[in-house]
């Protein structure tokens, strides 16, 4: 990072590329160590892995649905270090 901030020529394309080397580099250190990101759209909503930040009405989902993930996650191993941030389904206003 140190050698990518002291060129002076630096077009927006290689500061992508680098950041995408770094980021590749990153999820394999995590990979190594067991650490998982908790992506979890789509999924039922669980309390012990997501922190629901708000609550949508979906009528093609089921209340209780992951509509949205505002920031993922992580466990480590079998342990949640970070819950996931997420948006849910409520069921439609009667």
């Amino acid at each position: 990072l140190e050698a990518a901030l002291a060129v002076e020529n630096a077009t927006l394309e290689s500061y992508r590329a680098g950041v995408e080397v770094t980021l590749k580099q990153l999820e394999q250190v995590f990979e190594r160590h067991a650490l998982r990101a908790i992506v979890p759209e789509g999924e039922k909503f669980d309390p012990h892995m997501h922190q629901a930040i708000s609550a949508l009405p979906a009528e093609d989902k089921e209340p209780n649905t992951v509509i949205n993930v505002l920031q993922k996650g992580y466990m480590l191993h079998d342990r949640v270090i970070r819950p996931a941030l997420v948006t849910v389904a409520k069921a439609k206003d009667a």
